[in-house]
Formats: C-alpha cells, structure tokens, sequence
C-alpha cells in the first residue's frame, strides 16, 4: 500500500489560537441564530459554548439525552459575553425523521430562522475488523452519521436563506489512509461529506463546510482506545498500515 505524508499544515494546534478565537472581535456571530447537533456533549456542547461568547443571538441544541441537554443549556447562557443569548433545546434521535422535524418546528417558533447549522452528532462502532463486527452496530454508525445527517440537512435547507451556513464535523478518517477498526466510521464519514459536497452545489447561494477537527479526547472517541491518537494516526499514515 502507498505511504502518506500526514502534514497538511505547517503548524499543528493543540488549542485555539487568536486568529480563529470565538473572543476575536472579526468574528463576532451577532445577530446569529445557529442550530447544534449532539449539543449535549463533547465537541458540540463546545460548539455551542464558542458561539455564546462570540455574541450569537440564539442557540438550539438537539441530542438524546436530556439531562447532558439541561446542564448544556445552562453552562452556554452562563458565557454569554454581551446581550443574554436565547438557548433553547430538544431531546431528538437524528435517526427519527418525526424528531428532527418538530426540533426544527420547535427551534423556529423560538427564533423565527436558522442562520447556521452545524451537523455534529455522530457514532462510533465498536472497535473491531469488519469480519468480527456486529452488523447492527456496524449499520448503526451509517444510520446516524449518514442518513441522520441528510434529515438535519433536509430540515435546514427548507428555511433557508441566502447567505446562511452550513458547516459538517467531520473527521479525518474519512480520507485518510485506513486506520485498523474504524471502516464503518471512516466509511460513513467519507459518504456524508460527499453529500455536504453536493448540498454546497446544489446551493451555492449558501455558505457550505466540511471541517476536520482532528483527533480530540470525547466520550465518543475513547471507545477506540489510543489508536485514535494524532501519534497512531501520523504512524498508521507513514506505515501505510
């Protein structure tokens, strides 16, 4: 198998850095009305943390746990910087085509419009190869990071406007060379982030993201052990493995 050389960028960040700063007054998102999935937890509870302190209007988060949705909530007004900012959530299953319809219902009778999404929830299988993968987890991740996705996006796409975005949290894996235990998750991330490719042609009166965060410690990620580690990553992508 061909090698890969993982440099992408000169310079690899460990934490965020004054040019893309939610503090950084260029970047200010007031006014914004910006809707998160897998709000709860992890990186989208962060997400949506970052756009309180940069001044966003409101904030709607969506996941499937409710009390990780109560402790978000709470935790983003605190950061409001400025004006309060308005956060509002609902308990939804992406999968579920009925939720996700009524969280938009919900988030629009609360703000009148979405100006940006971010298309965050996701899954990870169980660490396995593809022969000693359970079929249903292994499906599960295709389920959630694909065509929960396409719901989300579907929704989003019916109330919007020009100018408005869309930004996908992808991953690497999806276009990196193979990482052992992770064809399903690579699979499934590489498929959405061509469909987010076709949304941005198909409307290119909108402002369309696919952004890799790379490898960062959430409950989701731990469930590969340290394979998932920007090290192993870099080793598995020299190696060719």
């Amino acid at each position: 198998m061909a090698t890969f050389k993982l440099e992408f960028v000169p310079t690899y960040h460990h934490d965020t850095y004054d040019e893309i700063s939610e503090t950084n007054p260029d970047l200010s998102c007031e006014g914004k009305v910006v809707f998160v999935t897998g709000g709860g937890r992890g990186i989208g509870r962060e997400i949506a943390k970052a756009f309180a302190v940069a001044g966003a209007k409101g904030i709607f988060i969506i996941g499937r746990t409710g009390t990780e949705l109560l402790s978000a909530v709470k935790e983003t007004k605190s950061l409001s910087t400025s004006t309060s900012v308005s956060v509002h959530h609902a308990e939804a299953d992406i999968t579920d085509r009925e939720a996700v319809s009524s969280a938009f219902k919900k988030a629009i009778a609360a703000f009148g419009h979405i100006d940006i999404l971010i298309q965050n929830a996701g899954y990870l299988d169980a660490h396995r190869s593809l022969l000693d993968s359970d079929p249903d987890d292994y499906w599960k991740t295709f389920e959630i990071d694909v065509k929960g996705g396409l719901l989300v996006t579907q929704q989003f796409l019916k109330q919007s406007q020009p100018g408005d975005t869309i930004i996908n949290i992808g991953s690497g894996a999806g276009h990196l060379p193979p990482i052992p235990g992770y064809s399903a998750y690579s699979s499934s991330k590489l498929a959405f982030a061509k469909m987010i490719e076709c949304v941005h042609l198909q409307n290119p009166h909108l402002r369309v993201f696919n952004i890799n965060p790379g490898a960062i410690a959430t409950e989701m990620q731990k469930k590969s052990g340290d394979i998932a580690t920007v090290d192993n990553i870099r080793k598995f992508a020299i190696s060719g493995v």
